[in-house]
């Protein structure tokens, strides 16, 4: 996978700023976008919003190979985050600095959630790997839990053992049998009873893993499905690699959301911060998350959400 990333680098023309007159909103949830081929650039909100929605339903199992885990190319990778003058959001927190990894959500049409981890109601979205912007940063995701790990206190970036639980809490493939499918993964967590989220077991995806990463993801999607409604009622955590702080240029960030009304006005202040910062523009995109497992979520561009 680094031979692509490599590649990838030197090829990919793909903005994250918005720029342009857009309508005064779109609204972007029919399976014809969701079909269509990726977007060359998506510099518009629109085309933000569009890009999100085809991201979001789009389901394959891998991005081409056993080496590429869907999550390089589909569905949508969010921080939920909290405005604050104390700090900036896109920032790694203490506890990612001390233990190696930042937690985010997955969501997918085929994986959803009902909510963000803390009751989030505004964040930022990474672009995925194979459609990173020239010159941002590549952040590696490390690994993958159905459901919240209580990844903070765990080492190895979040994915390796909970101090609590020091054996049955390591990594998927460090467990003794070792862990390699959803129903494997489903019946520890069931066998857990009170103890799941800190005894449980990440997947690890990292790059390193080469072939193993694509299969391994597909059976942690697998796994939070057959826990349902557990893995909609509470957000699942994939966790990548610490970045440095102060450096917002650097990362790809394609979009600051919100999913509630009382979530706007955070995403409007990591707006205006950002473009403080930066210079650049990133559009603020509407995401109401489903609250039911027969709904989806929706991506909306509004201008008068916009800090212009």
């Amino acid at each position: 996978m680094k031979r692509i990333l490599v590649l990838l680098m030197a090829g990919l023309l793909i903005s994250c700023s918005s720029s342009g007159p857009p309508p005064t909103e779109v609204a972007v949830d029919s399976p014809t976008a969701a079909r269509s081929a990726p977007l060359a650039a998506a510099t518009t909100g629109t085309e933000v919003a569009a890009e999100l929605e085809r991201r979001y339903r789009d389901t394959r199992d891998d991005c081409g190979a056993a080496s590429k885990p869907a999550f390089l190319c589909s569905g949508i990778i969010l921080r939920g985050t909290e405005a604050s003058t104390s700090f900036d959001a896109w920032n790694p927190s203490p506890i990612s600095v001390a233990n190696g990894g930042v937690s985010f959500t997955y969501l997918r049409s085929d994986y959803k959630v009902k909510r963000l981890a803390y009751t989030y109601d505004s964040g930022f979205i990474f672009h995925p790997i194979l459609s990173n912007p020239p010159g941002k940063l590549f952040v590696e995701i490390l690994c993958f839990f159905p459901v919240d790990g209580d990844s903070n206190g765990r080492s190895d970036g979040g994915c390796g053992a909970h101090k609590e639980y020091p054996t049955t809490s390591r990594s998927c493939e460090e467990q003794s049998p070792v862990i390699d499918t959803a129903a494997k993964w489903q019946a520890k967590y069931i066998a857990s009873g009170n103890a799941r989220a800190k005894s449980m077991c990440s997947f690890n995806v990292r790059d390193s893993t080469n072939t193993a990463s694509a299969p391994r993801f597909l059976e942690g999607m697998r796994a939070g499905r057959l826990i349902s409604p557990d893995a909609f009622n509470t957000p699942n955590d994939m966790k990548l690699k610490t970045w440095a702080q102060n450096i917002p240029l650097q990362l790809p960030i394609e979009a600051f959301f919100y999913t509630k009304p009382t979530g706007l006005a955070g995403a409007q202040f990591y707006q205006q911060r950002f473009r403080a910062l930066t210079g650049i523009t990133v559009p603020i995109i509407s995401i109401p998350l489903p609250q039911t497992l027969e709904q989806s979520a929706t991506f909306t561009y509004r201008v008068a959400d916009q800090t212009l």
